[in-house]
């Protein structure tokens, strides 16, 4: 007689969740009808209507709340939950996409209770509330120094449309002797001898040659443009140095709080305010990140601000490096690789490892030497990738078991390299049916 089949059903994991609709007016909140006489509610978007909403899920006996990240409008109802004292999984959309059929804001926030209570979302990454202060600081810079790097693009097509080559005799225009020259031109110098009299005394090129740079057309709509584009760049380094001295403070708190702990530095800067954030930034990750070849004060700053010491949140250094994007990609279908490219994703932690991992190619360690290894067999894009993929397994090592760095050095590198590929020789000679033995050079001559 043959046995029934019995198919395998979802069960519930949270009956205790709520699904949220995130809207820029209104937030569609839906929980378990057996909880309230209305299953679905919504609510407007002004702080007493969250704290609302966040008393009614209390009086449902919610405890999981599942939301869409739409935009920035989730941040404020996310803030209320969590100080309330929900468990708030922010989902990614796609995790969320309702099937085909009607669609409306009631259907989806009800489609994310669903999924939720079948324990089918996942919750996206969020630090603390103390380290998020630090990563708006740390962002808010860097978008900063992003509009500056453009009013510079500003001030040199005004040059060039002046024909005002500057650029052509100095590296940086922006440099002692760029800055001089810019404000003397905006200050109403037009006399290429007496501006190239400002040349530092460290730039090659000769007072000559700068000043037949400087003979343009100099039109008031161009230097209108370039006047402007100065200012614009002034105000933004001003702020810059504001978020500066922000992240300053915030650091400064955190050493007064572990002012106890002694801390040693592999690679201590010269400059006594990065000095001073790398000793901030070892007590607040336990660990000198600087240590590691490459990884600068820039960089370590960028781990503590997009994750904090906390790393319990990926269990192995393979959940760390995916959330990085620096983890080859899963895109499989009946036993082949799906054509094309993933999805892109940017994650700025992962954007930072990846410039780190630029600068090994002329780097004396392990992992420059690795980093040329690659460089000589992948191309450029994936060489630069498997390094920020390895400098990751450092950083979850040191922070995860709290060990320091150990440099291997280029002779470790060279002898591993070695061994390798006298086992690579083996296993073909072994394939052709030979045996190898190692003789000395000497020897066999």
């Amino acid at each position: 007689m043959a046995s029934k089949r019995v198919g395998k059903r979802l069960s519930v994991l949270y009956p205790d969740c709520a699904g949220v609709d995130v809207g820029k007016k209104k937030h569609f909140v839906a929980v378990d009808p057996s909880r309230s006489e209305t299953a679905v509610r919504s609510f407007d978007t002004f702080t007493d209507d969250l704290e609302d909403l966040a008393g009614w899920l209390k009086a449902c006996g919610v405890k999981v709340v599942a939301m869409e990240s739409t935009g920035v409008y989730w941040i404020a109802l996310y803030e209320v939950l969590d100080r309330a004292g929900f468990d708030v999984r922010l989902v990614n959309p796609r995790a969320t996409k309702q099937v085909s059929g009607r669609k409306s804001d009631v259907l989806d926030c009800q489609w994310i209770w669903q999924l939720m209570s079948y324990g089918l979302l996942d919750g996206a990454f969020r630090p603390c509330d103390e380290i998020c202060e630090l990563r708006s600081y740390v962002r808010q810079r860097a978008r900063l120094t992003r509009d500056a790097a453009r009013s510079v693009q500003h001030i040199q097509k005004a040059l060039t449309e002046m024909n005002v080559q500057l650029d052509s005799v100095l590296s940086d225009i922006m440099g002692h002797t760029g800055q001089a020259i810019l404000r003397a031109i905006v200050a109403g110098e037009r006399d290429g001898e007496r501006l190239a009299s400002l040349r530092h005394s460290r730039v090659r090129a000769d007072t000559a040659t700068i000043a037949r740079s400087l003979r343009g057309n100099w039109r008031a709509e161009h230097l209108f443009a370039l006047e402007q584009a100065l200012a614009r760049y002034d105000f933004l380094q001003a702020q810059i140095g504001a978020c500066e001295q922000q992240i300053a403070t915030f650091m400064e708190r955190v050493s007064e709080a572990q002012a106890s702990e002694t801390v040693t530095l592999a690679k201590p800067s010269r400059n006594q305010a990065e000095r001073t954030l790398q000793l901030a930034l070892t007590r607040l990750m336990g660990v000198d990140l600087t240590a590691i070849p490459t990884i600068g004060v820039e960089t370590a700053l960028a781990v503590a601000s997009e994750i904090g010491p906390d790393f319990s949140r990926f269990p192995t250094c393979g959940h760390f490096c995916s959330w990085l994007n620096l983890a080859p990609a899963t895109r499989i279908s009946g036993g082949h690789v799906l054509p094309g490219r993933a999805p892109k994703r940017t994650n700025p932690l992962g954007q930072a490892l990846r410039l780190a991992a630029v600068s090994a190619r002329h780097n004396n360690s392990f992992i420059g030497a690795a980093h040329r290894s690659r460089l000589a067999r992948l191309d450029k894009g994936r060489a630069i990738k498997a390094t920020a993929h390895q400098l990751a397994r450092l950083i979850y090592a040191m922070v995860t078991r709290g060990e320091a760095y150990v440099e291997k050095g280029i002779e470790t590198f060279e002898y591993e390299r070695r061994v390798k590929q006298l086992t690579a020789l083996r296993r073909n000679a072994k394939r052709l049916g030979f045996e190898l033995s190692e003789k000395p050079l000497e020897t066999a001559a």
